[in-house]
């Protein structure tokens, strides 16, 4: 090594810049309490999964719903809605890494990625951030909100590529289905996964066993298509 260089480099005071450093840190003191939501976003997608079946492919949904899974997994919550090409993880109890914001989407986007990336055999990337949440009744009006966004998206993307109106113009939902409807494609016929996502929640139950008067709480993980109720009630309590 140079010998200047290796001087400068023993000049320096670790302990005092990781101080001054870390005080720089943007978010770093951020942190949320629960009731809050995790909503990450495939970034490009569009673009990056080119071949893919447009506008949704099995083969990208079901990748990104156990990468979901997997998040659930590693970072707690009650339960997760993967639509389109985004992930919602609620949490309504005691957040990982003491709810510091930077963590929880530096985090839950690099797992996201690296699994969906691995999965698919494309470089694939999601961002992340925290939305605030304040009830268990504000948590599912947030899930049924993403659950009706992507269902739009979803028709909008089926009416426009039909070509049954100009491209500049979105008419109603209610519009767009019934125009595809004449057109010879019931859009609420197509499979749940693909109108509102996939939907993974624990539920609860409770056995008896001896000794008389104890009793094991089980968890389990569901994962369903469809299965917003499931998600409602999970973020509910």
């Amino acid at each position: 090594m140079d010998a200047g260089l290796l001087q400068r480099l023993f000049e320096v005071n670790p302990a005092k810049l990781e101080e001054e450093y870390k005080a720089r840190e943007i978010f770093q003191r951020e942190r949320v309490e629960p009731p809050f939501a995790l909503r990450l976003d495939g970034v490009g997608w569009g673009r990056r999964l080119h071949g893919f079946e447009w506008p949704r492919d099995e083969r990208v949904h079901r990748a990104l719903a156990r990468a979901a899974v997997e998040l659930l997994h590693v970072m707690g919550g009650c339960c997760i809605l993967v639509v389109s090409d985004e992930v919602n993880l609620v949490y309504t109890g005691e957040p990982p890494y003491g709810g510091r914001v930077e963590k929880l989407v530096s985090i839950s986007a690099g797992i996201v990625s690296g699994y969906v990336s691995r999965a698919l055999g494309r470089l694939l990337f999601l961002d992340s951030r925290v939305v605030k949440l304040y009830s268990g009744r504000d948590a599912a009006r947030y899930l049924l909100y993403r659950a009706r966004v992507g269902f739009n998206n979803y028709i909008s993307s089926l009416y426009h590529a039909a070509g049954l109106g100009p491209a500049h113009t979105t008419p109603g939902l209610h519009e767009m289905i019934e125009a595809l409807r004449r057109a010879g494609r019931d859009p609420l016929r197509e499979p749940s996964w693909r109108l509102v996502g996939s939907c993974a929640a624990y539920t609860s139950s409770i056995r008896r066993v001896k000794p008389p008067g104890v009793t094991v709480e089980r968890r389990r993980l569901i994962v369903l298509d469809g299965g917003l109720e499931m998600c409602l009630e999970a973020a509910q309590g």
